[in-house]
């Protein structure tokens, strides 16, 4: 379980500080696909980062199987973010290396006990044929399926992914969160999406955090449909839209 407690973080910025996150308490439970939603600047990749602490919160405490992440040693933290895969926004692969290699990267990083192979995890999403290409002679759904495996091979029992489809058409948003579902299902790790896309989580989770200028306004339990929003404050209608059948 992944526990948020009285959550507080701000940053400095131009001698004048803000609050990023105010006062947030939130569990995450294992094996679960949460979402995180809101427009920008709401404070939604601020919280995914605390996590894996990229980011210590100001106050309160961010607790991983009741271990607190931001008072860790160096080697118990690493030991923490081992267990964490990430995918982002902008794929964050490396140029000069082919597909293999960059889905490879993190085996030779870190020693990994339950790694899988850089054969399986391209079959997993698709990509065997491409594994001596490079990034830049993939397609942008191509480049996400990559991070995806890359974020797989060390088979996580976290998986953060933060805007995973901003920077994608809709059909492609479509091929990528069928991919996440699969992992979800096929690794069943705790999955927590950061979006501001109400389809993916509508899609791809089972509950949803509503964020809007740092706080969480409601967590509520996902029902899919096809249900569409009205023109509402953006978190209303998160609400309406998430929530209905």
């Amino acid at each position: 379980m992944i526990e948020f407690d009285h959550i507080t973080k701000t940053f400095k910025e131009n001698d004048r500080s803000f609050a990023a996150l105010s006062d947030i308490s939130l569990s995450i439970h294992e094996g679960e696909a949460f979402g995180v939603i809101g427009e920008s600047g709401a404070g939604k990749s601020t919280l995914l980062r605390l996590i894996n602490a990229l980011e210590k919160p100001t106050r309160g405490s961010v607790t991983i199987d009741g271990v607190e992440v931001s008072n860790l040693s160096k080697a118990d933290l690493r030991d923490i973010q081992k267990r964490i895969g990430m995918i982002f926004q902008q794929f964050n692969l490396l140029n000069n290396k082919t597909v293999a290699e960059n889905v490879h990267l993190p085996l030779e990083l870190h020693d990994y006990s339950a790694a899988l192979t850089t054969e399986e995890v391209l079959r997993f999403v698709g990509l065997e044929d491409k594994k001596d290409s490079y990034p830049s002679q993939l397609s942008g759904g191509q480049k996400q399926r990559v991070g995806i495996a890359r974020a797989l091979i060390t088979r996580p029992d976290i998986l953060l992914c933060d805007e995973p489809t901003s920077a994608l058409d809709q059909n492609t948003t479509e091929e990528i969160v069928e991919v996440l579902k699969k992992a979800h299902k096929e690794f069943k790790m705790t999955i927590i999406v950061v979006t501001h896309e109400l389809p993916v989580i509508k899609e791809l989770c089972q509950r949803a955090a509503i964020m809007d200028q740092g706080e969480v306004r409601d967590i509520i339990d996902v029902k899919r449909s096809d249900a569409q929003a009205n023109i509402k404050p953006y978190h209303e209608r998160a609400i309406e839209v998430l929530s209905n059948d």
